[in-house]
């Protein structure tokens, strides 16, 4: 599908970047335009790089809409799950090797014996 140089600028308002246009395949991600509301995407998979919201029926909200929605909620998780990972302490594969054999009573590698 080509994506009209013209509304290039209103779908990288949404987040898109220029590597995401090749995706665009009139099928299972395409956009629509509008000249009152701008432009809203197709893509039910999340093949683009829109991280926002896409409705039940694979469509975003039109571009004049500036919906953040999922930014807003997802502030900050981010960093917070950074952080709790950072502070976790990390399991040695010896040990969970140990605890499953315990609990299931079969050797946990891949050796068929």
């Amino acid at each position: 599908m080509v994506v009209k140089d013209e509304h290039k600028e209103l779908l990288k308002k949404l987040g898109l970047k220029d590597e995401d246009f090749e995706r665009f395949d009139g099928e299972f991600v395409r956009y629509e335009y509008d000249n009152k509301r701008g432009v809203r995407i197709y893509d039910p998979y999340y093949e683009t790089s829109y991280n926002e919201y896409i409705g039940i029926d694979g469509w975003s909200a039109w571009s004049d809409e500036n919906d953040t929605f999922m930014s807003d909620i997802l502030k900050g998780v981010h960093e917070e799950v950074r952080q709790r990972e950072a502070s976790s302490p990390k399991a040695d594969p010896i040990e969970i090797s140990e605890a499953l054999e315990k609990k299931f009573g079969k050797k946990t590698d891949n050796d068929p014996k």
